[in-house]
């Protein structure tokens, strides 16, 4: 499993060196190692949008599907694209795909599930897919993140507590894991705990989704 996360690693060294083309084929290849491997969908998905590319990468994956549709990493790298520009409902669409494809993809199971807590419908699916990806990726933060976000909106506010502390251990420079975790420690009556995440979570970016409702709940706190 070493493999994938080396290539990961040298496309993130290609990437600020700003040399795309090595860092796109070292993501490409950190997939071809693992297709279980959550980041560097995301990290090529900020390439096609960085370069105003994601039409003709979307193109790319269309061709690909339409040659073989059982194709799940296209389909995965599709709902990615179309979930960095918002248009959930595409991407949706795509992770269910890849998921009717293959069930144990476990990329596809994650941003499902937080699309899913993101829209507040069906919570209890949405669950079912991120206690999915976390049993196939254990170790992930992104994971435990989007589980830990379910249980907050389910209001298992122990549990949320929980699974966003550890997940805040491996990525305590993302604003949305302060956010998510302060939000779920207001919500246990653990006042200054939740000021601390949610003005942690403003000072590293002011305009990250959910922004307006961290400052809303500092405003009460």
């Amino acid at each position: 499993a070493v493999t994938p996360i080396v290539y990961n690693l040298k496309g993130g060294l290609y990437l600020a060196k700003k040399d795309t083309g090595a860092a796109e084929a070292a993501f490409k290849k950190a997939i071809e190692k693992n297709s279980n491997y959550l980041r560097p969908y995301f990290s090529l998905a900020r390439i096609y949008m960085s370069g105003n590319r994601e039409d003709e990468a979307i193109a790319q994956y269309t061709a690909v599907l339409e040659k073989d549709p059982n194709q799940a990493g296209s389909h995965m790298m599709m709902g990615t694209i179309y979930e960095m520009q918002k248009r959930y409902d595409l991407a949706e669409k795509h992770y269910r795909k890849t998921l009717e494809i293959n069930s144990e993809f476990a990329p596809a199971a994650n941003n499902l599930a937080y699309i899913l807590a993101e829209k507040n419908r069906n919570l209890d699916e949405a669950l079912v897919f991120a206690r999915k990806a976390k049993e196939l990726l254990p170790e992930d933060p992104n994971v435990m993140d989007t589980l830990g976000w379910i249980y907050y909106k389910k209001g298992f506010y122990d549990n949320a507590v929980a699974e966003l502390s550890d997940a805040l251990e491996k990525l305590s420079d993302n604003p949305i894991v302060h956010y998510h975790l302060g939000m779920a420690l207001y919500k246990k009556g653990e006042t200054d705990q939740a000021r601390s995440r949610l003005e942690r979570a403003l000072s590293i970016d002011t305009d990250f989704e959910g922004a307006a409702e961290a400052r809303e709940t500092l405003a009460k706190l």
